[in-house]
């Protein structure tokens, strides 16, 4: 059976387009969004120290009447609550911001009170189906009398109830639990302090509304964090306090323990405040061990974490003979033992609006914000005792002749009656006449009589009291800080004392070298820039062809210089028994290692020689440093260009520099000047296009050899090049021929032996007979290198 044919309605479509500019609407929206990140997300109020999340839980549960004295709920509740009626925006937030307002580990004065799991510095908290809270007694201070109609209300984002602007916050919250936030093109952090020496500061500033940031640090110091400390840069702390930006250096706790056999231990029993909460073990062990590996570590043998319960206790095992005092100062450079917490003091003012704070400024702000709430409480009671007054001075017009009110109650039909009946005879209003009809007979005794006028006494006592606060800010001052006081009290009782120390002590700096066990080691580097080292006492045999041999010790510093203008640095303890590649014990390393060094080798005075025919020279004293991944530069070098050759400059000795093209010059440097680091040279030799230059450095011989890409070579005496000067072509010293091209150099002397390095393939050296190369005239062509037909790359003399 066919299927019935249905009609498919016709949308008709009113078209209106809307030119709009991608900048402006970008701008408009992006804008928009801001703003809402920063006004309803991100930023705390400066007035209680909450984001909107917090103060949403909070309120929830105060709704909830999860006080406490009564039972803990399960989180999930409150999550759900807080979500459905005050914060739609996700449960994971929400129950984050709830469990973090619970940590002893992130806030001196957890708001809450939680069962169950809370979490740790390594760890989340357990999910909220677990776990159980309820508001603590420092949470009820953040509320305390918010029944009273003390802050202004908004409706939620539904409209089906209210919920509060702010929180009424009996003590300064901001800066005793501190907040960290980030929005948009702004961020705000500031550190927890000692809620009693914030109350101190807030009284001294209620008291004395001039006092300046260096009267209020006279009680209020510096921060204070959830577990022993020390903060290292305390003499900054006054301007961070006075600009409201700044960082606040943390450094952690530690003991020496002795381990027998003449060792010993650190022991870690602190971790400090690092973005918000206690610094993690985990992350600690973690950046021992890659410190360590990288060889910014060294001396420690073995590490441990065996904190539990709570208390922090990561035990690092030294070798024999080492230090702790050597070993302290690269823990606190690599790990988290000491970290440094920026300080961002931007928060929302009583409008919503974002402004950077200072110390005074945000205690003004709160002190504000407590006036606010006096002043609002104080009306509020004021509009009820008004109300009451009114309702008692009817009683008490009535009461003066009871047989009447009685006659004119019995006597009236109705309710109604009986209200105007009331009016006209005792001249009371209809509110009061109502009041006086809701009495019942057991009020209208002498003594109810007796009752509300002393009522009437009370009450108009009280008004004018409170009138008279109203009349005078200084009253409103003193009334915040009787309460502020009282609050005190609850601190002193159930806040442990301060056990964060502030010092202006930097950090020791000790060398790498100082945390090394100094001992024996002999060196092997290959012409493939392969390293071994082989400490005295070890069974490890050289497995390497070396072109160079040191013997030096593990704390001796080793000087490399590639050929992409790199110097690094690395302590001899770095290299490995195992043959290891140049770029895995030089991380960064770029271009070809030139040249090794001990540190006591390097020359005062270095002359640097490039491919593109520039020299350089630079004293050895601005090459310091370079013992970080990368090393540093020493020269800037042209697109295409490479360090040929480095080494000692002497004034007074010859420079001569050889190109691929034939030409060779000899000059005196007397007029190189030193230069920097960034530098990139002066002309040696001028080049023509598409040539280089293969060999050069300082003369430190009588005979020059040269051996072409050919396994041809030749050798000729240093004074058959004439001297001419700096930047000139030079003059032959290889014909061109079917010999090839001139490809590597050496000085030496007329007698002796030296190493050559073939190609890539064939890396180890060969050891030649200068007699190998033949002698002849400068400008003669080379002849064949004897015992010897390989491309020769480079030439070296043994060392």
């Amino acid at each position: 059976m066919a299927r019935k044919k249905t009609n498919t309605p016709v949308i008709e479509f009113t078209e209106d387009v809307v030119e709009l500019g991608a900048v402006e609407q970008l701008n408009k929206d992006y804008f928009a969004f801001s703003d809402y990140v920063v006004g309803d997300r991100a930023v705390p109020s400066a007035s209680d120290g909450l984001k909107p999340v917090h103060r949403r839980i909070l309120w929830a549960m105060h709704t909830m009447r999860l006080l406490p004295d009564r039972p803990h709920v399960k989180t999930a509740r409150v999550t759900g609550e807080t979500m459905g009626k005050y914060h739609p925006h996700g449960d994971q937030s929400i129950s984050d911001a709830l469990a973090r307002m619970a940590q002893p580990f992130s806030n001196l004065v957890p708001p809450l009170d939680f069962h169950g799991n809370v979490g740790s510095p390594d760890f989340g908290p357990a999910a909220p189906r677990y776990t159980e809270t309820r508001l603590g007694r420092f949470g009820m201070l953040l509320l305390d009398e918010i029944d009273q109609g003390v802050v202004p209300m908004v409706e939620n984002y539904e409209g089906s109830t209210t919920e509060p602007v702010v929180l009424p916050a009996a003590y300064p919250n901001l800066l005793v639990n501190g907040a960290n936030g980030i929005a948009v093109g702004l961020s705000s952090y500031l550190p927890p302090h000692d809620p009693r020496e914030v109350c101190e500061a807030a009284l001294m500033l209620l008291d004395r509304k001039s006092a300046s940031v260096e009267d209020l640090m006279t009680v209020l110091p510096g921060p204070s964090f959830p577990s022993e400390c020390t903060i290292t840069n305390g003499d900054e702390l006054p301007d961070v306090y006075r600009s409201g930006q700044g960082r606040v250096t943390v450094r952690g706790a530690w003991t020496i323990e002795p381990v027998g056999r003449g060792r010993q231990q650190i022991v870690v029993t602190s971790l400090p405040y690092d973005d918000t909460r206690l610094g993690s073990t985990e992350k600690f062990i973690g950046q021992v061990g890659d410190a360590l590996d990288a060889g910014d570590l060294a001396g420690i043998v073995s590490f441990n974490d065996e904190s539990s319960d709570g208390q922090v206790r990561i035990t690092l095992e030294l070798g024999s003979g080492v230090d702790p005092d050597m070993v302290i100062p690269g823990l606190l450079r690599h790990t988290n033992l000491q970290t440094t917490n920026k300080v961002q003091m931007h928060f929302l003012d009583e409008n919503g609006v974002v402004r950077l704070y200072n110390l005074r400024t945000v205690l003004q702000a709160w002190v504000a914000h407590r006036i606010r709430v006096v002043v609002a409480r104080s009306e509020n009671r004021l509009a009820k005792i008004a109300e009451r007054l009114h309702r008692l001075r009817g009683f008490l017009a009535v009461l003066v002749d009871i047989d009447e009110t009685i006659r004119i109650v019995r006597t009236s039909k109705t309710r109604a009656v009986a209200r105007e009946r009331l009016c006209e005879r005792f001249e009371i209003d209809e509110i009061q006449a109502n009041a006086v009809l809701d009495l019942n007979l057991g009020q209208l005794t002498e003594d109810a009589v007796i009752e509300f006028n002393k009522e009437t006494n009370e009450l108009e006592e009280e008004q004018a009291k409170l009138e008279l606060l109203l009349s005078s800010e200084q009253r409103q001052r003193t009334e915040v800080a009787r309460g502020l006081r009282k609050v005190m009290e609850e601190f002193t009782d159930d806040i442990a004392p301060r056990v964060t120390t502030i010092t202006t002590e930097e950090a020791p700096k000790v060398s790498k070298a100082a945390m090394v066990i100094d001992q024996p080691i002999q060196v092997y580097v290959d012409a493939s820039g392969w390293v071994q080292g082989i400490r005295r006492g070890s069974k490890a045999k050289p497995k390497l062809a070396p072109l160079r041999t040191f013997d030096t010790s593990t704390a001796t510093t080793m000087v490399v210089v590639t050929s992409a203008g790199q110097l690094i640095r690395t302590l001899v303890d770095n290299v490995p028994e195992k043959p290891t590649a140049a770029a895995s014990l030089l991380p960064g390393l770029e271009g070809e290692p030139l040249v090794w060094w001990l540190e006591s080798d390097v020359p005062d005075d270095l002359l640097l020689v490039m491919s593109d025919g520039m020299v350089k020279r630079i004293a050895a004293a601005d090459c310091e440093g370079g013992d970080r991944k990368g090393g540093i530069s020493i020269v800037k070098l042209a697109q295409g260009s490479r360090l040929v050759s480095i080494g000692r400059f002497d004034e007074g000795t010859a420079v001569v520099l050889v190109a691929d093209s034939g030409q060779g010059i000899r000059f005196v440097p007397s007029d190189l000047r030193q230069m920097g680091r960034a530098a990139a040279g002066v002309r040696g030799i001028k080049l023509a296009a598409g040539e280089q230059v293969v060999f050069g450095g300082t003369v430190t011989g009588d005979t020059i050899l040269i051996a072409t890409d050919k396994a041809h070579g030749k050798r000729f005496g240093v004074d058959e090049l004439p001297e001419q000067g700096r930047a000139g072509k030079g003059v032959k010293v290889m014909p061109a021929g079917r010999w090839g091209k001139p490809a590597a150099g050496a000085f030496t002397e007329a007698n002796g032996d030296v190493l050559v390095i073939d190609g890539d393939d064939q890396p180890d050296p060969v050891t030649l007979s200068i007699g190998a190369f033949p002698q002849v005239a400068r400008d003669a062509k080379p002849g064949k290198i004897r015992m010897h037909d390989t491309p020769i790359r480079r030439i070296v003399i043994p060392t």
